[in-house]
C-alpha cells in the first residue's frame, strides 16, 4: 500500500511479524542479562532498557519484517 513520500505501510501481519520478533528479542535480552551479568529483570524491566538501547537500531535493521 503506498504511503506518503514513497513509503510503504506494513500489513498487519507484517506488524505483528516485527512485535513478535521485538518480543523475541526482548526476552532474549533479558535472559542474557540474567545468564552473562547474574541480573534479574522482571519483563518490564527488560523491555524499557532493551527500548532504551536497541528499538531505533532494531527497527532501522528490520526492513525486511517490516516490508520495505
Amino acid at each position: 500500500m503506498a504511503h506518503a513520500a514513497g513509503q510503504h505501510r506494513e500489513s498487519d501481519e507484517q506488524f505483528l511479524a516485527r512485535m513478535e520478533f521485538q518480543c523475541f528479542q526482548i526476552e532474549r535480552y533479558r535472559w542474557k542479562a540474567r545468564l552473562d551479568e547474574g541480573r534479574v529483570l522482571s519483563e518490564d524491566e527488560a523491555a524499557r532498557e532493551w527500548i532504551q538501547r536497541y528499538a531505533a537500531e532494531f527497527a532501522r535493521d528490520q526492513p525486511g519484517i517490516a516490508g520495505e
